[in-house]
């Protein structure tokens, strides 16, 4: 089910993985890059989901402005929101990789579990595996 789209991003909720998946086109800053992941935040909440794919394979540098909101303010925001595991697959260029990767590691330690993939298919497979264990208990 599509919820939001725009040039540079698309968010989505996958019935079968029971998640929310962002998937970045291009570069993006500001307003707009801060609209795509508040988006996904809100899909989130809505479908009172855990999990996040984060396809950024066609994304981009991600500005520094952005990287400090990402630390004060969306990671809590996502939180908030349900998110509990995210699969984030890396970006094809290597510059936009090394961004991702330094904005990623200056977050230090996340309330949500994150894992970085290169490979589509393992990304889901760790995302489905995630949370089995309380629906087992339940």
């Amino acid at each position: 089910m599509r919820y939001f789209e725009s040039k540079h991003g698309k968010v989505s909720w996958d019935d079968e993985l029971r998640s929310v998946v962002i998937e970045w086109k291009g570069f993006a800053y500001g307003e707009e890059f801060q609209t795509i992941l508040l988006k996904g935040a809100d899909l989130l909440k809505l479908r009172y989901g855990s999990k996040v794919l984060m396809d950024t394979r066609e994304g981009s540098a991600i500005k520094a402005e952005d990287k400090a909101w990402i630390a004060e303010f969306f990671v809590r925001r996502a939180y908030e929101s349900g998110l509990r595991h995210l699969a984030m697959l890396e970006p094809h260029s290597a510059i936009a990789r090394m961004s991702v990767n330094r904005t990623v590691e200056g977050l230090g330690t996340l309330p949500y579990r994150q894992e970085s993939f290169e490979d589509r298919d393992e990304a889901v497979r760790w995302l489905s595996a995630q949370g089995r264990e309380l629906r087992a208990i339940g």
